[in-house]
């Protein structure tokens, strides 16, 4: 595992987060945006900082579920702080990074990366499908981005219908098999293939998109709960439809974190559904330090968490 590229990818990260934030509050006009953070009612906080953990809750429902699929015996604390860890590489762009925990599993519980880089593909491609679900409420009531939610759909459909067809995707591997350099990678293609099948299946399937509806449905809430802090009322499908709308513009970004598409999204959709430029700003502002940037700070916890462990095992050897 390779620290010192960790730890430059996050400090890159950070500085892309300030330069964003400083553009924002250039953007608003920063005496605007300072009053409007002194205007506001700070005991929504709170309630607006458990929504993103209990969003990683679910998701950790999720995780533990897929390990169970494919028989992974992991230690239950163990799995949670891998779980976490996970999160502070959210900032990776496209959040590939988060086979970081494929890793992590093969390292403390001897689980092969070819069977648990599935699962990792698996949570980001139903959480990309449970947002769809949201955005598309939103689209009902604002007619906007349909073509592109639609764009998006069809790509994931087509995916999961290759997936679940093993007679196509066997005699795709035979041939990749064929290819001198991948020959000795052909049982993990497999095995990855397997694991694949198995948690694409149609119940896993429906399992996983009703967990994420759920758990991003708690993001959706910390739009709404920060412009009500404001004073200022915004529906809650509107709400729901903003953060969903815009974490879909920042993963497809391929962006670290999809900083600069997901904050723009933002700010643009609140502009045109007639709040004000600060408000939008500073909503943007604690949305994403929620929704983003308080996940990494947790991640990085687990992560330090895990090298304890991993410590207290050579110690004890």
């Amino acid at each position: 595992m390779d620290y010192a590229k960790l730890k430059k990818n996050l400090f890159i990260s950070l500085v892309i987060g300030v330069i964003v934030f400083a553009g924002l509050s250039i953007y608003s006009d920063a005496n605007s945006l300072i009053d409007v953070f002194v205007g506001f009612d700070y005991l929504y906080l709170p309630f607006i900082l458990i929504l993103a953990p209990l969003n990683y809750l679910f998701r950790f429902v999720k995780w533990s579920y897929y390990l169970h699929l494919i028989d992974a015996k992991v230690d239950k604390k163990e799995s949670f702080y891998i779980f976490i860890s996970g999160l502070c590489m959210t900032v990776t762009p496209g959040k590939v990074g988060e086979f970081f925990k494929s890793y992590l599993l093969k390292e403390r519980a001897g689980i092969p990366v070819s069977s648990t880089a599935p699962l990792v593909m698996g949570e980001r491609l139903t959480d990309g499908i449970s947002m769809l679900i949201l955005a598309s409420l939103g689209t009902i009531a604002f007619n906007y981005g349909k073509a592109a939610l639609v764009m998006v759909l069809l790509g994931m459909v087509v995916f999961v219908a290759i997936v679940q067809s093993p007679s196509l995707v066997h005699k795709l591997l035979w041939r990749l098999e064929q290819i001198p350099f991948l020959t000795r990678f052909g049982k993990a293609m497999e095995n990855f293939y397997d694991k694949t099948y198995i948690i694409f299946q149609l119940k896993p399937l429906l399992f996983a998109i009703g967990i994420g509806t759920v758990s991003w449905f708690f993001e959706g809430l910390v739009i709404y709960l920060t412009v009500k802090a404001m004073g200022i009322e915004l529906s809650l499908l509107a709400s729901v439809f903003v953060v969903s709308f815009s974490t879909i513009v920042g993963a497809v970004s391929m962006m670290p974190g999809g900083l600069f598409a997901a904050e723009g999204s933002i700010v643009g959709l609140l502009v045109m559904m007639d709040l004000p430029k600060d408000v939008a700003v500073a909503t943007t502002i604690i949305t994403r330090f929620s929704t983003l940037w308080l996940g990494v700070g947790i991640g990085l916890l687990g992560l330090v968490k895990i090298g304890l462990m991993r410590k207290k095992v050579i110690l004890e050897k």
